[in-house]
């Protein structure tokens, strides 16, 4: 997993403490090639800051987050995001799950995300990393 957050190159810090921080890992596979990933990660909770998203008051309703999501480019379109995504939302179960994703620089995400009942709130932000803006979707049970 840490090879292909890297690989991603969207997640800063120590990879390896990344991957602990999870609670549920999907590894999505083609023959012997990894073709996406994705998991249920503790959440990040400066993304509802006033910094951020700007919705302080809706923090304490989370606390797991879809993330982590990559896809190999040479299995993009084929459905590995939406599938790592259904399989990751179907095993966490009930319970409010919050995301964030680009919103311009990566449509398809957003996409999916809203085909799973998740919505944008708060205000976009200027991600730290690369330099798009994120938006923080929720998802209420």
């Amino acid at each position: 997993m840490q090879r292909h957050l890297k690989k991603q190159g969207k997640v800063k810090g120590d990879l390896s403490i990344k991957a602990d921080r999870c609670k549920i890992i999907c590894i999505a596979k083609i023959n012997e090639d990894i073709a996406g990933i994705g998991a249920i990660k503790i959440k990040t909770k400066s993304d509802f800051s006033n910094e951020k998203a700007s919705v302080p008051e809706l923090s304490n309703a989370f606390e797991w987050e879809l993330g982590y999501l990559y896809v190999n480019p040479d299995y993009s379109g084929k459905g590995i995001a939406t599938n790592v995504t259904r399989m990751l939302i179907d095993s966490y179960g009930n319970g409010n799950l919050m995301a964030s994703t680009e919103i311009s620089a990566n449509p398809a995400m957003v996409k999916i995300l809203e085909k799973f009942g998740f919505r944008l709130f708060g205000k976009p932000w200027k991600s730290g990393i690369h330099k798009n803006y994120l938006g923080l979707f929720l998802k209420f049970e």
